[in-house]
């Protein structure tokens, strides 16, 4: 059985082995260990890991000012994906947001990734993109597409 606990500085292997293996090092979307180390000391942020009998499956990491969350990115393993790890990671999330009084998450998904859709039968809708965001190995620019969820 899967589990969603809350994470922290200490458990930056366990997500790496996750980023390194979920993201396509293609498209540059995986962040370094640095990098989620950098945002993970932060009061508020937030990650959660999802766990099975294995260890760590999958995260979730977010980080908020005042009432609005955002959602930096979630991640599930490969040999995993597709059974419903990331919906419980972002349903955690949205329970920790409107618990914590939190009452919109934005997130930012890249053009094309299938993750699109996934966040949009979650309930976000589209109210944005940036031109040329994400810089990929084959020199093609894909945007970002911004979206938010109301709580």
């Amino acid at each position: 059985m899967i589990g969603v606990v809350e994470g922290g500085a200490g458990d930056i292997a366990a997500m790496m082995t996750i980023m390194n293996d979920a993201f396509d090092p293609q498209f540059g979307e995986a962040w370094t260990a640095a990098q989620c180390l950098s945002t993970l000391v932060l009061p508020d942020c937030q990650l959660l890991l999802a766990k099975d009998g294995e260890g760590v499956c999958g995260f979730a990491m977010s980080r908020w000012v005042f009432d609005h969350q955002e959602l930096l990115m979630i991640g599930v393993a490969r040999r995993l994906q597709g059974q419903n790890i990331g919906k419980l990671l972002l349903s955690e999330t949205i329970h920790r947001a409107r618990e914590a009084g939190r009452t919109k998450i934005f997130l930012e998904v890249r053009d094309g990734n299938n993750a699109y859709d996934f966040y949009l039968k979650s309930g976000f809708t589209t109210i944005g993109r940036r031109k040329n965001y994400y810089k990929n190995a084959d020199g093609i620019s894909p945007d970002a597409i911004t979206m938010l969820l109301e709580l």
